[in-house]
């Protein structure tokens, strides 16, 4: 072997490992990457009981422009969520004239359902440039879950975070109740 050509191996070796090194620590640091892990924080932050919870689903997360949160597909698949818990209270409460306070379940569903309702009306964009382009603003990341509330009532939701552009922070955040 010729001696320049151990060199050049010896070389070409370094520039590899390093490269793999810097791959995985900057992949491996990417806010795509760590958006999940601050979202599952979140989450656990935000319930009553965290003990309780159980995590079904987390989603990859999503890319955010501007404060267009929710896709128009996301707005129909949540309206036809909210239909289904409507109808659900309606028939337990004999259309809310029946009404049970005592019924912790049914009073904590509808609470977390108006709740839900009061933050997608928030997020729904009527503006006049609604079709203009929109600067990446972020990461949503939906996790599906189940849980306890502080009454011991089971219950299933899908809890959306959005996070900053470096998911560093969690900028806003909603609960959709799931039958």
């Amino acid at each position: 072997m010729k001696p320049g050509m151990k060199l050049a191996i010896l070389l070409g070796g370094a520039v590899v490992v390093w490269g793999l090194i810097a791959y995985v620590f900057f992949a491996g640091n990417s806010p795509a990457k760590k958006a999940p892990e601050v979202a599952k924080t979140a989450l656990y932050a935000s319930v009553d009981c965290p003990e309780s919870v159980r995590i079904v689903a987390v989603s990859k997360p999503d890319s955010v422009f501007g404060r267009d949160y929710i896709s128009d597909d996301e707005k129909m698949a949540i309206a036809m969520s909210m239909m289904k818990i409507n109808e659900k209270v309606m028939s337990q409460t004999g259309d809310l004239s029946e009404i049970d306070l005592e019924n912790s379940g049914l009073t904590s569903l509808v609470e977390r359902q108006m709740s839900a309702m009061s933050a997608i009306r928030s997020f729904v964009w009527l503006g006049s440039d609604a079709d203009k382009p929109r600067p990446f603003n972020g990461w949503k990341v939906k996790i599906e879950y189940e849980a306890k509330t502080a009454n011991g009532s089971p219950y299933r939701s899908e809890y959306w975070f959005i996070l900053d552009k470096e998911a560093r922070c969690v900028v806003n955040s909603f609960e959709i109740p799931i039958l």
